[in-house]
């Protein structure tokens, strides 16, 4: 929730379509924008993220379908499927404090510099065992690993552990990619260019946690808007070559990273998940996410037209662990499977 003050000459409605047009947001989603921006005095606005709720496994479909778009027709947008409607869009290392994964005080704080140094230390093992079974890992060279592996480094992650903001170093995005891809927690957040991808990791994931979701449980595809991506300080979008990633490949994938401002010895500050950073972000635009979400009732429905058209585990990870995946999926629809009267 954040304060809005009166309006004042430059600011308000015209403001508003101005600063959206600078940043190519449509004239109808700014007009919308501007009218419902319209104060008098000072209140309290809560940012919401808008929600498209369907019913079946046909209409999610639709909703998804690349010749639609859930934005302006011409705004290019990427996907991301989650398993829970509620679920924020949060990287993996930096979940709740149960997983484990991050370095968390008593307060629910992260403590940023030793939050730093274990990201780093997951990284570097992830690396040292890659080369004690000969597999080969992207920019990987003896340099490579001085400069960015060690922990001293200067250019590496021990400027890092002193200025937190800096990690992780974009010499290490590739690495990172490759890692996160095979289940190592980082903080990149892996979304698609496609959206029916998307929807397949949010169905298929519904349909492995069936026993712990009830009918009334819904699973979602998320949608980022990236027409004015240039302007947001903290949110990046991260791009790396599948030539020596198949699953990057495969799933038309890329990434997110939201970084978090820090020093050694302080907590890091700033929102932690995507949905936070635009509902929490003081701007005038608005928030470029949409949350499509399906009950998980249907998921056994809408993963048979994942299959139909072609999408499945064995797709999505072509290697021996996506042929099971796929085995998998291809019980749990058919045990989930709504069959017509």
């Amino acid at each position: 929730m954040r304060k809005m003050r009166q309006q004042t000459p430059g600011t308000g409605r015209d403001a508003t379509l101005k600063n959206a047009a600078c940043q190519g947001v449509t004239l109808r989603e700014a007009e919308e924008y501007a009218t419902h921006s319209r104060i008098e005095g000072e209140v309290q606005v809560k940012r919401t993220i808008e929600e498209r709720a369907v019913a079946t496994a046909e209409e999610f479909w639709d909703i998804l379908s690349p010749q639609r778009s859930l934005f302006a027709p011409t705004h290019q947008a990427i996907f991301r499927g989650q398993a829970v409607a509620s679920w924020s869009l949060t990287p993996s290392i930096l979940r709740s404090p149960e997983n484990k994964r991050g370095v968390w005080a008593a307060d629910g704080t992260i403590a940023s510099d030793m939050q730093v140094f274990k990201e780093w230390v997951y990284l570097k093992s992830f690396a040292e065992h890659c080369g004690s079974i000969g597999l080969s890992l992207p920019n990987d060279t003896s340099e490579f690993r001085d400069a960015y592996l060690s922990q001293d480094a200067p250019s590496g992650p021990g400027t890092a552990f002193r200025q937190t903001n800096l990690w992780p170093d974009p010499k290490l995005f590739e690495l990172l990619a490759l890692a996160q891809h095979h289940g190592l927690p980082t903080r990149l957040l892996d979304w698609s260019r496609r959206s029916y991808v998307a929807a397949y990791f949010a169905i298929s994931s519904a349909l492995s946690k069936t026993n712990r979701q009830s009918n009334d449980d819904r699973l979602a595809v998320w949608a980022l808007d990236l027409t004015a991506a240039g302007h947001w300080n903290k949110l990046s979008t991260i791009s790396v070559p599948g030539g020596n990633n198949a699953n990057l490949a495969a799933q038309a994938g890329l990434f997110t990273l939201l970084r978090q401002e820090g020093v050694r010895g302080k907590q890091f500050m700033g929102e932690t998940s995507v949905d936070s950073y635009f509902t929490n972000e003081n701007t005038s635009l608005p928030i470029p996410l949409v949350k499509v979400t399906l009950p998980v009732s249907q998921a056994a429905n809408a993963l048979a037209l994942c299959s139909l058209y072609g999408l499945t585990g064995a797709t999505m990870f072509p290697d021996f662990y996506g042929a099971a995946r796929a085995a998998s999926d291809d019980m749990a629809t058919a045990v989930h499977m709504e069959v017509p009267d």
